[in-house]
């Protein structure tokens, strides 16, 4: 859908940075997606008080008194690391009481389905504990192993392969990874598509080919792996 013929309707994509993190990491998304022709909701949540089930209802409560669902013919959720996590759990927390023709797309950006290797490393150290708080122990590959969701939704799932930033994520990740999570743990049952981009996790929503890539999966509900 071409951006003059998007304006007839509203589609809205709502944004969710990851743990620690805040609405600021996804500003370049969201501009990216306005150039497109999307109106945004952009959040700061705090990930670092709750555990991820509080967080997604959280988010109902935000998107409740926003009315995003009543204000738009399409919504579409953009979110990075955990954020994606949070976004799975409303999402399947609320299938049922939500408008499912309303329901547009799903992209994920580093999002660890299967858990994260450098999280169990650190989990036990108090210094951790303290910066991600309860949700932080949820990052673990057990945990994440065991608190599996069901996707009715289209959800494409971007991943990385930098990590020259990350000596931990070095250390502690043996299979290509991102710093933070491995290629391998950004897979879910379900999902649509599935595209690796030489990119490191934090920066994942300041790339230019990611934004590409979230613009292509929200239009035809697959990414451009000819130019990945």
């Amino acid at each position: 859908m071409k951006k003059a013929e998007r304006t007839q309707r509203i589609e809205t994509v709502v944004l969710l940075h990851g743990i620690g993190h805040s609405l600021w990491n996804m500003m370049f998304v969201e501009k990216a997606l306005q150039k497109a022709g999307y109106e945004t909701l952009n959040l700061s949540y705090p990930s670092r008080k709750y555990d991820i089930k509080t967080l997604a209802r959280w988010l109902q409560e935000q998107l409740t008194a926003a009315q995003i669902w009543e204000r738009a013919d399409k919504v579409h959720f953009v979110a990075h690391s955990m954020g994606g996590l949070v976004t799975g759990f409303y999402l399947g927390e609320n299938r049922e009481s939500l408008p499912q023709d309303k329901m547009g797309r799903a992209v994920m950006l580093g999002t660890p389905h299967g858990g994260s290797e450098v999280a169990d490393f650190l989990k036990d150290s108090p210094l951790y504990q303290w910066l991600f708080g309860p949700a932080g122990q949820e990052l673990t590959t057990e945990v994440r192993a065991r608190d599996k969701v069901k996707l009715w939704y289209d959800l494409g799932m971007i991943a990385g392969t930098q990590n020259w930033m990350y000596p931990l994520g070095k250390a502690c990740i043996h299979d290509d990874h991102d710093g933070c999570v491995s290629v391998g743990s950004t897979y879910i049952e379900g999902m649509k598509d599935h595209i690796v981009i030489p990119v490191m996790h934090g920066f994942m929503g300041w790339d230019p080919a990611v934004h590409r890539q979230i613009l292509c999966f929200l239009e035809k509900g697959a990414f451009n792996h000819e130019t990945s």
